[in-house]
């Protein structure tokens, strides 16, 4: 993985590790398309990878919701909940 997309992925998995920590029982991110996606078809590499790691902290995807910004890019809003 790239530097920034190290930063997106461990900065999330510590956000939920620490939901977890204080005892949420759900855990509710933002999750913004890459400047690299380019409005093209396919894998959103940088959601799969933040997902993993999510789920590696203990927690597993219940529902998915997706919007767009004001720049009219995808917003993934996952919600997890306590393995």
């Amino acid at each position: 993985m790239g530097i920034f997309k190290d930063a997106k992925v461990g900065s999330i998995v510590q956000e939920a590790e620490k939901a977890a920590a204080a005892g949420r029982g759900v855990f509710t991110p933002k999750l913004n398309t890459p400047a690299s996606q380019h409005g093209l078809s396919g894998d959103i590499a940088d959601w799969g990878l933040m997902i993993d790691g999510i789920e590696g902290a203990g927690w597993t995807l219940a529902h998915w919701t997706v919007g767009m910004d004001t720049k009219g890019r995808a917003e993934a809003y996952p919600l997890f909940r306590r393995a």
